[in-house]
C-alpha cells in the first residue's frame, strides 16, 4: 500500500501528539456522569425504530412525527435504508421501513411521505423477522414463517455438527425461516444464544396466536416472557427485544388472554422504550453500554502519565460505580443494574475487573469485587481455553476480543498461569491463514487482530510467530490515508478513528518504530476536533441481522491509548 508521507520531523509529531492527547483527555473527562460512570449515547438504527413504530400502529395510533421524520431523513441516495448509522443500503431494513411508512401513509398521507415511499427500490422478502412484520399487517402467510416441527430431529443433528469449527460457517440456520414454535422448551432452545432466546419467545407467541393457538403452549411462552422482564420494565435492556415482547403482549390482550398483569407489563415496556428514544427521533438498539464505557475510560485514563492530567479522583469515582454495579455472581452485565437481573457477560466482567485493578481503589469492597470478578472469569473459561460472551456452551462460541480481555485481567491480577496459558493457546490457534483474527462484537478483523496482539504481548508471548503474521496483516490492510476501516462483515471501508486507533496502539505495543503505526498517529492528529473529541463511526456490532451502533466514548478512549503509547515509546527512546 502507499505510505503516508510525513513531512514534519518526529519532534513535531511528538509535540502535536502531546497536545492532542491532553485535549482528548480533557474531552473524555467531560463525559463522566454525575454518578461516576461514563456513558456514550448509542446511535439510532432501523430495526428498533421500525419496531417502536410497529407498537404504535398495533395500538391504532399513528407513529409520532419525530419518528417518521427520522425515517425520511435517513433514506439514503439509493432510496434505501441501512441497518445502522453507516447507512449502507440493506434490503431487510429497507423492506421493514417501507412497510411501516406505507401503514403511516394510509392514515396520514403527506407529499413528503409519498415522495419517500416512491423512491424505495424493490427487494424480495427474505429475512424471516421481516416476514413476521408483514404477516402482522396481513401481507404474508403466518403458516409459511417457520419450518415444520418434523424438522426438529434434523435441526438437532445439524446443531451437533455445527460445533465442529470446520462446519460452523456452513451449517448456519436459515435466515428466511424461523424455527417451529415446538422448539420451545427443548434442549435445542436451551442451547441458543441468550439474545436469540429473548427474540424468539415473543415471536413464538405471535406465531402461535395466529396459527395453532394452543393454550398450553401460549401459557408456557407467557410464563417464560414474564419471568425475564427486568426491574426497569425492559427485556434484556435491548430495544428490539423489548419491542417484540410488548407487541406479543399487545396481541395477547387483543385475543383476550386472561392475565391481569399483561397491561402493566405493556405500559412499563412502552414507558422504557419512550425513555430510550434518541433526540434525533430514532431508537437505539440497546439502552447503553455504561459498564464497558466506564471500564474503557478508566483503562485509558490510568494508562496516561500523571503529568498530563491528575485524574485519580475521576478514576476512583468511576471504579466505585463499577463496584456498586457488580452482579451477585461476581460478573458484570453490559448495562448497570443494581439488582443482578441482567446476566453477567465475560467481556464486561474482564474489563470491569481490569479497570478496578488499574484504578488502585484500595477499599475492602473494591478488593472483594476484583476477587469475585477474577473468580467469575476462572469459572467461565471454556473447555477449549476461550471465553465466550456469556456462559460457554449456552449457544455461545469463543470470542477473540473477549478472550484477550480476560487474559489481560487475569495477568494483571497475577497467579493465573493455567488459565492464561489455555487462553493464549486458543488465541494462537484461531488466527486465520491470512494473518488476522476475526471478532464477534466490533468491526471486526482489525479489532480481533489488535486485541489478540495486545494480549499476547502483555502476557509475555512477544516472540510467537502469530505476532509477526498479525502485524503483517495490519500493515497490508492500512488505507492510503494512514488509517484503517472495515464494516461489520469485514469489507474495507473509509478509515475510522476507532479502528485506526486500536490498530495503531497494537502495532506500537509490539514495535515503537513501526511505520504503519506512525502513519496511524498522523491520521489521529489530523482528525481531532477543536473540542478534543473525534468523529465517532459505526464500529460496534449488536447483531449482524440488526446492525451496529456508534458510541462516542470509543472515539475518545482508543485514540488516547494510541497517542499515549506513542509518547511513552518516544520518551523511552530519549
Amino acid at each position: 500500500m502507499q505510505k503516508t508521507h510525513i513531512s514534519q520531523p518526529n519532534t513535531e509529531i511528538y509535540q502535536r501528539a502531546t497536545s492532542t492527547l491532553t485535549r482528548g483527555i480533557d474531552f473524555l473527562l467531560t463525559q463522566q456522569q454525575e454518578d461516576g460512570n461514563f456513558e456514550g449515547q448509542l446511535s439510532s438504527s432501523t430495526f428498533p425504530s421500525c419496531a417502536f413504530a410497529w407498537i404504535q400502529l398495533a395500538q391504532g395510533e399513528t407513529p409520532e412525527k419525530s419518528l417518521v421524520d427520522w425515517f425520511i431523513n435517513n433514506q439514503n441516495e439509493q432510496g434505501a435504508w441501512g441497518l445502522d448509522a453507516a447507512n449502507q443500503s440493506n434490503p431487510e431494513s429497507t423492506l421493514f421501513t417501507k412497510l411501516i411508512l406505507e401503514q403511516v401513509s394510509k392514515n396520514n398521507p403527506t407529499q413528503r411521505l409519498d415522495q419517500t415511499i416512491s423512491r424505495i427500490p424493490h427487494y424480495p422478502l427474505y429475512l424471516a423477522l421481516v416476514k413476521l412484520t408483514y404477516a402482522a399487517f396481513n401481507q404474508y402467510d403466518w403458516q409459511k414463517l417457520t419450518v415444520s416441527k418434523s424438522a426438529l430431529p434434523l435441526m438437532k443433528i445439524m446443531k451437533k455438527l455445527a460445533r465442529m469449527p470446520m462446519l460452523r460457517t456452513i451449517l448456519k440456520p436459515p435466515r428466511n425461516k424461523l424455527p417451529p414454535v415446538d422448539m420451545f422448551n427443548t434442549a435445542l432452545f436451551e442451547e441458543l444464544f441468550i439474545a436469540e432466546q429473548h427474540t424468539l419467545v415473543p415471536v413464538f407467541i405471535l406465531i402461535e396466536l395466529n396459527t395453532s393457538n394452543r393454550d398450553d403452549m401460549i401459557d408456557a411462552l407467557v410464563t417464560w416472557l414474564k419471568s425475564r422482564v427486568l426491574s426497569d420494565g425492559s427485556w434484556f435492556r435491548v430495544n428490539y427485544i423489548t419491542a417484540l415482547s410488548v407487541l406479543a403482549l399487545i396481541e395477547l390482550n387483543k385475543n383476550e388472554y386472561d392475565d391481569p398483569d399483561i397491561s402493566d407489563f405493556i405500559n412499563k415496556g412502552i414507558e422504557w422504550l419512550c425513555a430510550t428514544q434518541n433526540p434525533d427521533g430514532g431508537c437505539r438498539e440497546a439502552l447503553n453500554l455504561n459498564i464497558w464505557d466506564t471500564a474503557l475510560s478508566i483503562i485509558a485514563l490510568t494508562e496516561v502519565d500523571a503529568e498530563y492530567k491528575d485524574s485519580s479522583k475521576v478514576v476512583h469515582k468511576a471504579a466505585q460505580w463499577l463496584v456498586e454495579h457488580q452482579n451477585e455472581n461476581g460478573g458484570w452485565a453490559f448495562s448497570g443494574l443494581q439488582d443482578s437481573t441482567l446476566p453477567s457477560d465475560a467481556d464486561d466482567t474482564a474489563l470491569a475487573t481490569l479497570s478496578i485493578i488499574r484504578s488502585n481503589l484500595e477499599s475492602a469492597d473494591a478488593k472483594r469485587s476484583v476477587e469475585n470478578g477474577i473468580e467469575w472469569l476462572r469459572q467461565n473459561q471454556g473447555k477449549d481455553g476461550s471465553w465466550s460472551t456469556y456462559q460457554p456452551g449456552q449457544g455461545d462460541v469463543g470470542c477473540v476480543s473477549i478472550t484477550a480481555h480476560a487474559i489481560e485481567a487475569l495477568f494483571a491480577y497475577g497467579n493465573n498461569e493455567e488459565y492464561i496459558t489455555r487462553g493464549v493457546q486458543w488465541l494462537r490457534s484461531n488466527i486465520k491463514n491470512e494473518g488476522y483474527w476475526d471478532d464477534l462484537w466490533l468491526s471486526k478483523r482489525t479489532y480481533g487482530t489488535a486485541c489478540a496482539l495486545i494480549a499476547l504481548v502483555k502476557a509475555g508471548y512477544r516472540d510467537v510467530p502469530e505476532i509477526t503474521k498479525g502485524i503483517q496483516w495490519l500493515e497490508q490492510t492500512q488505507n492510503a490515508d494512514g488509517g484503517w476501516g472495515e464494516d461489520m462483515f469485514g469489507h474495507t471501508t473509509d478509515s475510522t478513528v476507532e479502528q485506526t486507533a486500536w490498530c495503531t496502539y497494537a502495532l506500537l505495543i509490539v514495535n515503537s518504530e513501526n511505520q504503519a503505526a506512525i502513519n496511524g498517529i498522523t491520521f489521529l492528529l489530523e482528525h481531532q476536533r477543536d473540542n478534543g473529541s473525534w468523529q465517532e463511526s459505526c464500529v460496534g456490532i449488536y447483531w449482524e441481522v440488526i446492525g451496529g451502533y456508534t458510541d462516542p466514548i470509543y472515539a475518545s478512549v482508543f485514540p488516547i491509548l494510541a497517542l499515549n503509547q506513542y509518547i511513552r515509546n518516544a520518551d523511552l527512546q530519549c
